[in-house]
């Protein structure tokens, strides 16, 4: 008895009104035109969350900025207010603070110190540190207020 030839290799696809014809076929056909759409997605959406994420680091980066800032306008005006009350010990306090705390977070910073007979008050001014090449960071402002100590009998 002799065996049928089969053909080597890969079998052809079906001819005839099987090939197109039912759901199987339509569902192929949108597979195929819908193919990289999941690339092109991921392209588009990206860029928009890597762009969501750093605004929040640098949100981060400013609040901490203005924390340290705080610090050190703190510091100075306790320094500051202690008998005899002095503005150079009030400026060199804060200076001290933001050489040590702030370091790289707070560029072009500015103590300014005002003193009065009853207050002292310490204002420290900045720009926090940006993650954006070419963009400036955002502008840090904190001010510290402390009655003078006076000694009373």
């Amino acid at each position: 008895m002799a065996r049928p030839v089969r053909p080597r290799g890969p079998t052809p696809p079906p001819r005839g009104p099987a090939r197109r014809g039912g759901a199987e076929g339509t569902a192929s056909r949108r597979l195929s035109r819908e193919r990289g759409a999941a690339s092109v997605e991921l392209a588009v959406a990206f860029p928009v969350v890597l762009l969501l994420i750093m605004t929040l680091i640098q949100g981060a980066l400013w609040f901490y900025a203005r924390s340290i800032a705080l610090g050190a306008a703190q510091e100075g005006a306790r320094e500051g207010r202690v008998q005899p009350a002095s503005t150079d010990r009030a400026q060199s306090a804060a200076d001290g603070f933001l050489d040590q705390a702030a370091q790289d977070l707070l560029t072009g910073r500015d103590v300014a110190v005002t003193g009065s007979p009853p207050s002292i008050e310490v204002t420290v001014t900045g720009t926090s540190l940006s993650l954006f090449p070419g963009l400036s960071g955002w502008s840090v402002t904190q001010t510290a207020v402390g009655p003078v100590e006076r000694a009373t009998p």
